[in-house]
């Protein structure tokens, strides 16, 4: 199952757009804060569905502007986005948390060291929750993302509050 298609696809539902507009706009969403998600795969991936008949695409140049080519979903590709979402709503994944291997080799370090790292981990994990939290309480109150957009983040709105009081636990249990 492929994410960056589900959003690629997503987003072409409603209103055709460039790739360059398309990579602009998941930027200001932060998307790679939320997916496994990179600019270069955005392109990649829409030749890639381009190619396989997903999107049409065509050429437009407005004014002295390149250039510049324009994709929008077709019946083909409106099937694919059907097809993933119904893939997605069947799996929810595997969550891989990348501080897993600092967490694991924890007691392989000396005790001193081992309460800098853990104070370094709770006070990075305050960090994030508290970015996230504000992040999450603008785009409620100015009400401009859409209800799913809300929802995610408040996931991990969520999410973050709990690693933020567990790592606290985590560096109580070992001081």
């Amino acid at each position: 199952m492929s994410s960056i298609n589900l959003i690629i696809l997503g987003y072409l539902q409603h209103k055709e757009k460039s790739a360059y507009e398309m990579v602009k706009e998941f930027d200001i969403w932060n998307l790679t804060k939320w997916l496994k998600i990179s600019d270069p795969s955005i392109y990649k991936n829409i030749i890639k569905l381009c190619d396989n008949g997903y999107l049409n695409s065509r050429t437009v140049k407005e004014g002295e502007m390149p250039e510049k080519t324009l994709y929008s979903l077709n019946e083909k590709g409106n099937s694919y986005f059907n097809e993933l979402m119904e893939e997605s709503s069947k799996h929810i994944g595997n969550v891989y948390l990348d501080f897993n291997a600092f967490l694991a080799n924890i007691e392989n370090v000396p005790e001193e060291k081992r309460k800098e790292y853990l104070e370094n981990f709770k006070n990075k994990a305050e960090e994030r929750r508290s970015f996230v939290e504000s992040i999450y309480n603008n785009a409620k109150h100015q009400n401009e993302r859409s209800g799913s957009e809300l929802l995610i983040l408040d996931l991990y709105n969520e999410f973050y509050n709990i690693l933020q009081k567990w790592s606290e636990k985590v560096f109580d249990h070992y001081n």
